[in-house]
């Protein structure tokens, strides 16, 4: 007989009351071993953009739906599933931040979400649903291609 469980989130702040709830449900349901191969807790979710000015609103952005950042002078913008975004910050301080399973700079000035490269070149790459190529330096080249194979 299946079991199904339902939750409604009405905010952020529920989010982690809701996970642990989930996990417990869970944990009824499945044994340990099932548990461990099949559930992956990753602590950070989501890239938090800061209001830059008064009009704008904190932002949470889930790290799956990042595409790539792009370095742009002294802001960086990213692009995402949901929609594009700037925040005033180096590409180096949000490397930091990424999940580094899922996020490897390619370049100088590009992040790119490895679950979401289309085709890989000698030079460049073509991220998935925007066709956007990208360059790959030659020092970044061999990295990229180790974590694409594992």
């Amino acid at each position: 007989m299946k079991k199904r469980v339902i939750f409604d989130i009405y905010s952020d702040e529920n989010y982690e009351d809701l996970e642990n709830n989930l996990q417990e449900v869970v944990c009824d349901y499945l044994s340990s071993q099932q548990i461990n191969a099949t559930c992956q807790v990753r602590e950070n979710r989501y890239i938090t953009i800061h209001p830059h000015r008064k009009k704008e609103v904190l932002t949470k952005i889930l790290q799956d739906d990042v595409y790539y950042l792009e370095k742009a002078r002294h802001k960086v913008n990213i692009y995402t599933s949901v929609g594009d975004y700037t925040i005033y910050t180096s590409l180096k301080a949000l490397e930091e931040e990424l999940d580094p399973e899922t996020f490897i700079r390619v370049h100088q000035g590009y992040i790119v979400n490895i679950n979401e490269i289309a085709v890989l070149g000698n030079k460049q790459l073509i991220v998935n649903k925007c066709d956007k190529v990208i360059p790959v330096s030659r020092r970044n080249l061999a990295k990229l291609k180790r974590a694409l194979e594992q």
